[in-house]
């Protein structure tokens, strides 16, 4: 009976290094699978480019993850796929080419998958937010990038023209593990109960270490063993089978506790889980603990029709913002934080060009949860005050260096250090991220292969 193993090499772009070439050592894998986005790193990808044009049109980071475990997964016949093309997967292929070549790695054959990228067209093709039901067309002058969510069509089609690595732009996060299994099973795209046991499968590995204890910890209650040393997960396939689990000898946990509530993660309605290629029906997924971190993942008839539609975000350039953090500590530290506070909201609203919205939190205190904060009954003995500020031009959120710095000499006693969490300039664009259902017809897809001879 056919077997195939596939690997979770990293959840999203800035995940950890080190997994990817422990499971390429020591996994026996085919495939190792690679997320590099999420859609927080989509806009932190456009507002850095519109920083800085000479950025990268791909995961930044796409070199530092692929050049160490390149000429390891070449010579032990394992396959990558990853989204790390971002904006432009031609351009990462090409990268990748030239890692290769540096390491003189030969008869590489690697794909880009393209398509999802709509910004040019957007505008114009009568869409309304989801959101909000409003058109498109009323914020086009606004619109910075469009991306739709791709299904794994194209990965399968790479696979089947014998590519080694395939690198896409924004696909949905479960089809580049979906594909691989769909391409070894002979699965058709269109037989939905398949694709969504796939898809389910590929969700569970997704999101990487969080399948094996990460995000899962929480001491006294779920405990997991050596967190520090996480590995990422692996899955092994059969026609009739599927089982998770980990390296042994790494840290973390692959229990059904951890199975469930990766399952359910980012999840609306788990009897409706649509994905780019089917509709998947998380109920009819079962799990069976079968031995010391290995689960046993049993998935029934799943699936149904995918819909007429991609999800697409739109990247919408919403203003500028600041921040600042300011440090209390000692006998009366909350007093002085909120008496800063006033004394802030006073100075801003003194001038003439005000800001569309300021935001100030104790950090500690009230800065997550906000007005559903219990009362704080004890004095804390720190306080951090963040400071923020949006507005619709970058000169108005400036105000807000010209009111914060002079805390140091004219603010309340025993103030602290502050700064920003913003690399460069303190001031930077924002970009939001809204939904929109584009048809299928009008969002094609485009594969390209390079080859390396290499030596």
């Amino acid at each position: 009976m056919k077997r195939i193993r596939i690997a979770a090499g990293s959840a999203w772009s800035r995940d950890r290094f080190e997994p990817g070439a422990d499971l390429i050592a020591r996994g026996d894998i085919d495939y190792l699978c690679f997320d590099a986005m999420s859609e927080v790193t989509q806009s932190i990808a456009q507002v850095a480019r519109l920083n800085d044009p000479r950025i990268p049109p791909y995961d930044p980071l796409l070199r530092k993850r692929i050049a160490p475990i390149l000429k390891a997964a070449k010579e032990r016949g394992v396959r990558i796929i990853t989204n790390g093309g971002w904006m432009d997967p031609a351009a990462a292929a090409e990268e990748i080419i030239r890692i290769a070549e540096e390491l003189g790695v030969t008869d590489l054959k690697v794909a880009s998958v393209s398509g999802s990228d709509i910004t040019d067209r957007v505008r114009d093709l009568g869409l309304n937010f989801v959101e909000s039901d409003k058109p498109v067309a009323d914020l086009r002058d606004k619109i910075i990038s469009a991306e739709v969510y791709l299904g794994a069509e194209g990965i399968i089609q790479a696979l089947a023209q014998g590519a080694d690595i395939i690198v896409t732009s924004r696909v949905g996060d479960a089809c580049p593990y979906m594909a691989a299994m769909a391409h070894e099973f002979g699965w058709s795209i269109d037989d939905h109960h398949n694709i969504a046991k796939g898809m389910i499968i590929g969700h569970l590995l997704e999101c990487g270490a969080q399948v094996t204890g990460g995000c899962f910890a929480d001491p006294g209650y779920k405990d997991v063993p050596d967190i520090a040393n996480l590995s990422n997960p692996i899955v092994e396939v059969t026609e009739d089978r599927v089982v998770i689990s980990k390296l042994p000898g790494t840290g973390g946990v692959v229990s059904e506790a951890t199975c469930k509530e990766q399952l359910l993660y980012e999840v609306q309605d788990p009897a409706r889980y649509y994905c780019p290629d089917v509709i998947a029906d998380m109920t009819k997924v079962r799990f069976r603990q079968i031995a010391e971190n290995e689960v046993e993942v049993l998935i029934d008839d799943a699936g149904l029709p995918k819909s007429p539609t991609y999800k697409a975000l739109v990247g919408i350039m919403e203003g500028y913002m600041a921040e600042e953090m300011v440090l209390f500590a000692g006998p009366g530290a909350m007093n002085r934080a909120e008496l800063t506070k006033r004394l802030l909201e006073e100075r801003f609203a003194r001038h003439s060009s005000q800001p569309t919205e300021v935001r100030m939190d104790f950090i500690g205190i009230n800065s997550v949860h906000r007005e559903s904060t219990p009362h704080v009954v004890d004095d804390p003995y720190e306080v951090v005050l963040r400071v923020a500020i949006k507005a619709d031009t970058k000169e108005v959120v400036d105000t807000l260096g010209t009111e914060v710095d002079p805390l140091a000499v004219n603010g309340v006693a025993g103030i602290g250090k502050w700064g920003t969490f913003s690399p460069g300039a303190r001031t930077r664009a924002i970009v939001g991220l809204n939904s929109v259902l584009v048809p299928r017809e009008v969002v094609p897809f485009e594969v390209r292969y390079l080859e390396c001879a290499g030596g």
